[in-house]
C-alpha cells in the first residue's frame, strides 16, 4: 500500500510547508491539496484562507526533494485545459518530475458564482472533462497540437518545455460516479475514490474492474486510490468514547477508518486485499502525542 497525505488540514502557508516537509520525512509518497477558491466555515462567513492550488504546489516543490505533488482534485472548470497543461508541465519541470494531474468535474456551485464562472449541468461538466483529457495527452506528447472539439479549439498550440515524466504526469480522475468511472477506466492512469468506507469500496471495486475489462486495460497498470481521513485512538476505551461522541452506530464503525493502530492495520489490509493501491489520508488529532508519526511508524 502506498500513502499520500492531504496537507490542507492547515490553512496558512508556513503550516502547510511544515506539514509537507514532515510527511515527506516520514516517507509518504505524495502530498495533496484541494482546488477550492472559497472556504467552507460558515461561522467565518467562509473567509478561511485558501491559497491557489497550483501556485501552492509550485512553492512546495521548491521546499521538498522527493515527495510527489498533486491535488484531490483539480477542478477542471477553473482553467482552460491547454493552459492547465502548461501549468502542470511547469510544475513537473520545477519539481524535477514530481507533478500529478488528478482531476474532477467540479461541484461547489457557490464557488463558481463567486468567481464568475458559469455552472453547467453535471452532464456538461463531465463532457468538458472528457474532452479535456484528450487535450492534456495531446499537448503533453505532441510538438504542435491542432484540435477542434465540442468545447475547445486549439490552433498550432506549442507546449515547451514538455513534462519531465514520460509520456506525461499521472492522470487520475476523482469520482464515485458511474460515468466518470467509465471515463477514468478508458482514458486515465487511475481513479481516486473520495471519502469511501470499507463497505463502499467493497461494492465499488468490481464495477471498476468490469470497466477496465471492457476497455482491455490491465488492472496492474491502473492505480485505484482512496481519499479518506484517519482517526487513531490509543485503546478500545477511547474508541468507544469517540463513537458515542460522534453518534456512530457500532455496526458502522467497523467500516470506518477510526480505530487503534492494530485495528487500523487490519482495516488497511482489508482495503488492500479488495484492490486499493494507495490511500490519500489526513490524520485527525486525538489523545496520541503525534498521530501522524504513530501512523507512519506503525502502519506504513
Amino acid at each position: 500500500m502506498k500513502f499520500g497525505y492531504y496537507v490542507r488540514t492547515v490553512l496558512n502557508y508556513p503550516e502547510i510547508k511544515d506539514l509537507t516537509q514532515k510527511v515527506e520525512r516520514l516517507g509518504f509518497e505524495s502530498i495533496h491539496v484541494n482546488d477550492h477558491l472559497l472556504g467552507f466555515d460558515v461561522s467565518k462567513d467562509k473567509k478561511d484562507p485558501y491559497l491557489e492550488a497550483i501556485m501552492l504546489l509550485t512553492a512546495l516543490a521548491v521546499e521538498t526533494k522527493k515527495v510527489k505533488l498533486g491535488n484531490v482534485v483539480i477542478c477542471n472548470s477553473f482553467r482552460n485545459p491547454a493552459y492547465l497543461a502548461k501549468m502542470i508541465s511547469t510544475l513537473d519541470n520545477i519539481s524535477n518530475g514530481r507533478a500529478l494531474l488528478w482531476l474532477g468535474a467540479g461541484w461547489y456551485v457557490e464557488e463558481y458564482k463567486a468567481y464568475g464562472y458559469p455552472f453547467p449541468t453535471p452532464k456538461r461538466r463531465v463532457d468538458e472533462l472528457e474532452e479535456s483529457l484528450t487535450i492534456y495527452k495531446k499537448i503533453f506528447t505532441e510538438d504542435v497540437t491542432d484540435f477542434e472539439g465540442k468545447f475547445w479549439k486549439l490552433i498550432r498550440h506549442r507546449n515547451f518545455p514538455k513534462p519531465i515524466q514520460k509520456p506525461y504526469p499521472q492522470i487520475v480522475i476523482g469520482t464515485s460516479g458511474d460515468r466518470m468511472t467509465d471515463i477514468a477506466c478508458r482514458e486515465a492512469d487511475g481513479i481516486n475514490i473520495p471519502m469511501g468506507n470499507i463497505e463502499q469500496i467493497r461494492a465499488r471495486i468490481p464495477f471498476i474492474e468490469e470497466k477496465l475489462k471492457k476497455y482491455n486495460r490491465n488492472l496492474s497498470e491502473f492505480e485505484i486510490s482512496l481519499f479518506t481521513s484517519i482517526t487513531l485512538v490509543s485503546d478500545q476505551e477511547e474508541l468507544e468514547a469517540l463513537r458515542r461522541k460522534r453518534k456512530i452506530l457500532k455496526r458502522r464503525i467497523k467500516s470506518l477508518f477510526i480505530d487503534t493502530p492494530e485495528g487500523l492495520k487490519e482495516k488497511i489490509s482489508k482495503v488492500e486485499d479488495l484492490g486499493v493501491d494507495k490511500m490519500v489520508i489526513s490524520v485527525e488529532d486525538t489523545n496520541l502525542d503525534d498521530p501522524i508519526e504513530v501512523f507512519s511508524k506503525d502502519l506504513m
